[in-house]
């Protein structure tokens, strides 16, 4: 584990007794990649200093580096404050008396007639997605024990929390155990968009003193990372201020964006900033950084996008597209169309730069819908598996630019993905990593687990939420494991080629977003999450 000091901020929570002893690098194909992966714990080796000629500068991302200059405290707070501008202008204009709903920045939004006949059949036939879940369930007693995190604050071991934020930073590594933890806090700004500051009177103490440990600001990028996350939770504050104002109005609307804006609005919305920062005070490519970020959005609404059309949520970045809000009309063909475009903007982050900080972070967004008891992933899929393509096209990729025009529609545009898979439950670059990686059989489970389980669940057709249930039991045990036995790589790269699996494979992804469209309605015209008084 990374040295931490005798004496730290976070004594009382026991960290000391947190352990991982990443396995060395083994040769094989996994390795060959362009970015140079530092150790887990990376203070004092020689990548505790800011070298601009160790991490490669990749092609691409051409847009997003026009106005994130250096990726800097300054041109983050310019993108905070032009990001919350447009979205108190989206609100504000529920108010304007003057102008007609559906005018403006703000389009309503219906089903078209097919999927809204199709709604309803699968309604009357008891086919209904239950109302989205608080996020708001205590780990195991045995993960929490193999992980050795049971003296956390139990902010942190929530299984929305430790799997979702937790894991992209167990995944990632930092400068020592202490900054780990620290780290981990200051990124727990992404969860006052689940309400949790109003359920845990110790949240919001918590961020503020990790925002001041003396020992993280001393790292690499410490400073950078606090200052970027202060200014990310000042974003997620004025938005929920504005949604809970406007909770009420919002029902089937969407926001009108354009490209430049989406990408902005985007940026904010993912609520990790402060990594972003970190990863880029490092030496890590800017451009992809925020890129993959902006494609943090899709990866979190496509399973949303039906519930978004009847909750408060007027910034999901499928239904802010032209494609749809130049019509206000929400259709399967649109729907698959937004779809394609989106995977492919994911593509090379899942594939090619897999091992880069901001690229396990998004590789963690498919576990962590099986893992949370907010999204009922696998529900979501089982209810629209029966509209998912059942022959896979061609994996490709694309850059956001590229995958959407200057006012958001699709383009169309994709090229064939460099790095593609043979396909299939377990593809051929699985079989490689199974074979020749003999220091544990969980490398196997896990993609069980994490893959095949999950899809023979949801092509059998049959719901069952104790089934539901044991599959994100089962999958939180095996990460944890794999995590505890060093196995930090392995897991990495098994997650980013889940999660590709998931767009472009398997079309899971595609599967939860039209079974969204099934959502009860329970919560129209209220927020998805604790609301104020829950406490």
């Amino acid at each position: 584990m990374g040295n931490c000091p005798h004496h730290s901020e976070w004594d009382d929570f026991d960290i000391d007794g947190f352990r991982v002893n990443v396995l060395p690098l083994k040769e094989g194909f996994l390795w060959e990649h362009p970015t140079p992966i530092p150790p887990y714990f990376w203070g004092g080796s020689e990548f505790d200093q800011r070298r601009d000629d160790v991490f490669p500068i990749h092609s691409g991302y051409a847009e997003v580096r026009g106005f994130i200059d250096d990726g800097g405290t300054k041109a983050v707070e310019r993108i905070t404050t032009a990001a919350l501008g447009f979205v108190t202008s989206v609100f504000d204009s529920m108010g304007d008396s003057e102008r007609p709903k559906g005018k403006g920045n703000l389009v309503q939004l219906r089903l078209s007639d097919d999927l809204l006949r199709w709604r309803r059949e699968k309604h009357d036939a008891g086919y209904i997605l239950p109302a989205k879940g608080k996020g708001l369930k205590m780990l195991s007693p045995e993960v929490l024990e193999i992980l050795r995190v049971s003296r956390w604050p139990i902010a942190l071991t929530q299984t929305s929390s430790l799997f979702g934020v937790g894991i992209a930073n167990l995944l990632i590594g930092a400068h020592d155990v202490q900054t780990l933890f620290s780290n981990y806090l200051i990124d727990m700004g992404f969860y006052m968009e689940h309400g949790y500051h109003y359920v845990f009177p110790e949240f919001e103490p918590l961020i503020e003193k990790a925002k001041h440990d003396a020992h993280a600001l001393q790292t690499l990028g410490g400073v950078e990372r606090r200052e970027a996350a202060a200014l990310g939770i000042k974003y997620i504050k004025g938005k929920i201020a504005l949604e809970e104002r406007h909770k009420a109005d919002v029902t089937y609307y969407s926001a009108r964006m354009d490209r430049r804006t989406v990408q902005m609005v985007g940026i904010c919305e993912s609520s990790l900033l402060g990594m972003t920062a970190e990863a880029i005070t490092r030496g890590y490519d800017a451009g992809a950084a925020f890129s993959d970020l902006v494609f943090s959005n899709p990866a979190t609404d496509v399973v949303d996008v039906g519930s978004d059309i009847l909750n408060s949520e007027v910034m999901n970045s499928f239904l802010n597209t032209a494609d749809i809000t130049s019509t206000g009309v929400v259709s399967e063909e649109v729907l698959r169309r937004v779809y394609d475009a989106c995977a492919h903007t994911g593509a090379r982050a899942l594939t090619e730069r897999w091992s880069e900080p901001l690229a396990r972070m998004c590789s963690m967004l498919y576990p962590w819908h099986i893992c949370n008891d907010r999204h009922m992933f696998l529900r979501r899929a089982i209810l629209g598996w029966e509209k998912v393509r059942k022959v896979p096209s061609e994996q490709r990729e694309a850059d956001f630019d590229e995958a959407f025009d200057e006012d958001y529609f699709t383009t169309g545009f994709s090229r064939p993905l460099k790095n593609a898979c043979s396909g299939g439950d377990v593809c051929d670059a699985v079989s490689q990593l199974v074979a020749s990686n003999k220091r544990s059989p969980i490398i196997a489970e896990l993609w069980k687990a994490i893959v095949t389980d999950p899809l023979q669940y949801v092509r059998a057709g049959i719901v069952s939420q104790e089934r539901e249930s044991e599959l994100a039991e089962n999958l939180q045990l095996t990460v944890a494991k794999s995590f505890s036995q060093g196995l930090v790589l392995e897991l990495a790269w098994l997650m980013a080629h889940a999660d590709h699996h998931a767009w472009q494979v398997n079309y899971l992804f595609e599967a939860a977003m039209f079974g969204s469209i099934l959502d009860s309605g329970a919560l129209a015209g209220k927020l998805d999450r604790a609301d104020r008084g829950t406490a």
